[in-house]
């Protein structure tokens, strides 16, 4: 039998490596997304290359970009998208195909195209918008009704920004000094971490939002890349339909984003929207600053003209009251005659009237008092019979109750002696004494009398009380 040709794997990987680097001589474009960056203290890197559908992986390769290389990338990257080379970013990679004996099949990466990163950006920015416009929420925010005067400000930045500081510096900085009510609910402002953390915010105010007049999300100057995380749809669903009105000064930028255009109002920078608030305050001052101006000139006019009106009025009110002082006065004079004239008809009216029942009381008295005084008699005498009868009743039963007495009481005594003494014989044959005197013996333990519910237990003290004595007893 022929032995078989073999060979050894190294063999077989130098022909690999020889076979691709023959076909695979030149760079190509590749378009991928950059999963992981994987930097090395030593400034190689090491990205891991995937291509997704329907947000599944479904080719990875590894990828290399030397140190050279990735530090002028990363420069060139940064000069133009304005950021660094991050995580999870689509790009155009000019690669060169690679074989390593240990690593496998791989990609050198020779150079990254970075406005493939703008077009990427813009790309996103309009399918939101496209989204946006058939939910039919696009300008939802934008037909709110605001306060009057929006002074109770929920804001949206981060404490060590320099555009939220510029924004609170301008708000309190007016000559006027507005007051405004401003509440810092801080968050992540550019990234991907920038969606879940606005969105998170946004849900905490809106838990409040009675106390709030309108929401502000400001961040100071970015490049396009970095501020990417705006066309987001589910951030830009948000806004739009968030219940207060929200106003947005997230930085200098060449397009607006797609939560800028969707916002209640938008300013370039922070303090464009500062200066948006405060000329709401101004607007609605200007007439207040007029109407101070005229209001000493008015005021003055206002009191002459009434003072002229006052007199006029006196003198009117004056003669007024005379006329109707004078007209009233013979008018009381009139009441005053004819009310003592129907005085005195009533008087002379009513002492016949008196007159009259006197005598009738006089005449019906007598009478009167002569018949209760005979009703009174027929009484007594009725009341002394009756009494008679019932206490000889009385006495008639009362001695019927002694005689029952006399008959009954020597049998009843004799029964309940008999009765009380066969109870003391049950009580003495009870008594525990006499149980003991038996023979009996009553046992104890700490919780009291031995029962079936209360055993003795092993190893348990007992006390045993006799007739006799006390005994202590250990259960074994």
């Amino acid at each position: 039998m022929q032995t078989p040709e073999y060979f050894t794997l190294k063999q077989v990987a130098d022909s690999i490596r020889k076979v691709i680097a023959e076909r695979y001589s030149r760079t190509y474009w590749v378009i991928a997304e950059m999963h992981k960056l994987n930097s090395t203290k030593k400034g190689h890197c090491y990205p891991e290359l995937v291509q997704k559908e329907d947000g599944l992986i479904v080719v990875e390769m590894r990828g290399t970009i030397w140190k050279q290389n990735f530090e002028r990338i990363q420069q060139k990257f940064y000069e133009i998208v304005k950021e660094p080379l991050r995580d999870g970013m689509e790009l155009l990679f000019q690669v060169k195909i690679t074989y390593h004996p240990i690593y496998n099949i791989g990609l050198e990466i020779i150079d990254i195209d970075p406005n493939y990163a703008l077009g990427a950006l813009q790309r996103e920015r309009q399918e939101t918008l496209e989204r946006l416009n058939k939910e039919g929420i696009l300008n939802a925010n934008q037909q709110i009704e605001m306060a009057l005067v929006p002074k109770r400000l929920a804001i949206i930045s981060q404490a060590d920004s320099k555009g939220y500081s510029d924004f609170v510096t301008l708000l309190n900085g007016h000559p006027k000094r507005y007051h405004f009510n401003t509440f810092l609910f801080e968050a992540a402002l550019q990234g991907d971490n920038a969606i879940a953390s606005i969105k998170g915010q946004l849900k905490r105010i809106e838990e409040i939002k009675h106390h709030f007049d309108a929401v502000v999300i400001i961040r100071g100057g970015g490049g396009e890349v970095g501020m990417h995380c705006y066309n987001n749809y589910e951030l830009a669903k948000a806004i739009a339909t968030f219940p207060l009105p929200v106003l947005t000064g997230i930085g200098h930028s060449t397009n607006l984003t797609v939560c800028e255009m969707i916002a209640f109002r938008n300013g370039i920078t922070p303090s464009d929207m500062a200066y948006f608030l405060l000329s709401i305050f101004e607007e609605l001052d200007a007439p207040l600053d007029e109407a101070l101006m005229k209001l000493p000139k008015q005021i003055q006019h206002l009191l002459q003209e009434s003072k002229n009106q006052f007199g006029q009025l006196t003198l009117t009110f004056k003669q007024e009251v005379q006329a109707v002082l004078l007209s009233e006065k013979n008018a009381f004079h009139g009441i005053v005659k004819d009310f003592e004239f129907q005085v005195k008809h009533k008087m002379t009216y009513s002492n016949q009237v008196l007159t009259q029942l006197r005598n009738q009381i006089r005449s019906s008295s007598g009478y009167f008092f002569e018949s209760q005084k005979n009703k009174r008699e027929n009484l007594i005498n009725l009341l002394q019979i009756h009494s008679k009868s019932i206490l000889n009743s009385s006495l008639q039963t009362i001695n019927n109750q002694q005689n029952q007495l006399i008959r009954f009481f020597p049998r009843r005594f004799e029964t309940e002696t008999k009765n009380l003494e066969q109870a003391e014989l049950h009580l003495n044959l009870l008594d525990p004494i006499t149980i003991l005197q038996r023979g009996y013996a009553i046992v104890t333990n700490q919780k009291g009398v031995l029962s079936a519910k209360n055993q003795a237990k092993a190893g348990e003290e007992l006390k045993i009380v006799t007739e006799a004595q006390e005994l202590n007893a250990k259960v074994k």
